[in-house]
């Protein structure tokens, strides 16, 4: 039979065994690469919350924010975020005397206070009166050709294949102005053009002005009276010469 005092021996030994510490070096040795490794793995941790954090914000940089718009909903670009800012083309400014009266700019001569009527030549002849209406405008169009201190008047859409211009023609009182052909010799086409008080203007030839005959609004060098009829320069663009 087996002593009981045995099996309690053996239990004690066990005991001591297990509970036995090891040395305090070797305690020392696991303390310390516990800690090497607790250094180690913080410092990973470290750089990669670092790496993480730049990319983040590398990300946001180049994203655009959207147009702020109801909750979920993006905004379309505007068209000036899309679309090159267009260049409003300039109105070209109406041309001033100085233009009219060096033969760039065609014209219609109007006569104040004839419901807009302007010099025509009929369209059945050669007279030059004042006309109003439709469909007058094509024998209405005269270019002021500077010549010297005088202006011939030409017509700004010549008949045929000459030019023609403003004739003063001494015919029967108190005479007529025609539509002839230009001749540079010619003294009875240098008509001299004067600015009035009220912004319109004169016209004369030789020592007389040209005037509107009442009645017929005939277009005449010869009445004997003072200045009664002056003229405003309606422009119709480039005279193309």
């Amino acid at each position: 039979m087996a002593d009981p005092h045995d099996d309690l021996r053996a239990i004690v030994d066990e005991v001591r065994r297990v509970t036995t510490l090891p040395p305090a070096s070797t305690l020392r040795g696991r303390s310390d690469r516990r800690r090497r490794r607790a250094a180690v793995t913080g410092v990973g941790l470290a750089v990669l919350v670092a790496t993480v954090g730049t990319t983040v914000l590398r990300v946001r940089a180049d994203v655009t924010t959207p147009t702020g718009g109801p909750a979920g909903v993006v905004s379309p670009p505007t068209p000036s975020e899309t679309t090159p800012a267009e260049t409003t083309p300039s109105q070209t400014a109406p041309a001033g005397p100085q233009d009219i009266l060096a033969g760039r700019r065609q014209v219609r001569i109007v006569v104040p206070g004839l419901g807009g009527a302007a010099l025509a030549t009929d369209p059945d002849g050669d007279r030059v009166r004042a006309t109003a209406g439709a469909g007058v405008d094509d024998r209405a169009l005269w270019v002021l050709r500077p010549a010297g201190k005088a202006f011939r008047i030409e017509a700004a859409t010549p008949a045929g294949a000459g030019q023609v211009c403003m004739t003063v023609v001494h015919d029967a009182a108190p005479g007529s102005v025609r539509a002839r052909a230009c001749d540079p010799d010619a003294a009875t086409q240098l008509f001299i053009i004067d600015r009035v008080a009220d912004g319109s203007y004169s016209i004369l030839q030789g020592r007389r002005y040209v005037q509107v005959v009442d009645g017929t609004n005939a277009l005449v060098p010869d009445l004997p009276e003072a200045l009664t009829t002056t003229y405003e320069f309606d422009d119709r663009g480039p005279s193309g010469s």
